[in-house]
């Protein structure tokens, strides 16, 4: 079993043994700590309860967005778009429900950075997620969900 070099903050964490997506999940999470100084995945569990179902009625309401220490601008969730093939998944259902990407969009250009957001609307746990612009038109973002 091959095991990182002995001076990797992951040794003892992650062995090649382990499932590809696992190791692709806790290497991504080390990155995000090692980046951002706190992991996504504890902020992601907050929004546990928070699956596709909870998402798609609410496409075309406004989401509250901000970052620690900054101002806060609307969003309108734009699209909830669910996984696309579930299959080899071990529970089909199961990852259609926790597998998808939101779309945002926001009413005038405002060039939010890529980073760790709180979201909060009505109807919806407030959870804090990873959120990136998309299109390159400084009104479209989007943050995608993968809790298999």
């Amino acid at each position: 079993m091959a095991r990182l070099p002995a001076q990797s903050p992951l040794q003892g964490i992650i062995t090649m043994s382990q499932p590809r997506r696992q190791f692709l999940r806790l290497a991504g999470a080390a990155a995000a700590v090692l980046a951002f100084g706190r992991t996504p995945l504890a902020t992601a569990s907050a929004a546990a309860g928070n699956g596709f179902s909870s998402f798609a009625p609410r496409v075309g309401r406004t989401f509250r967005v901000s970052r620690e220490g900054g101002p806060a601008h609307d969003l309108v969730l734009a699209k909830a778009v669910p996984l696309a093939n579930a299959k080899g998944y071990p529970d089909e259902r199961k990852a259609r429900e926790q597998c998808f990407t939101l779309v945002f969009r926001s009413a005038e250009a405002s060039d939010l950075a890529e980073g760790v957001y709180a979201f909060d609307a009505p109807g919806v746990r407030s959870f804090e997620a990873y959120m990136s612009p998309i299109n390159g038109d400084g009104r479209s973002y989007q943050v995608v969900f993968n809790r298999t």
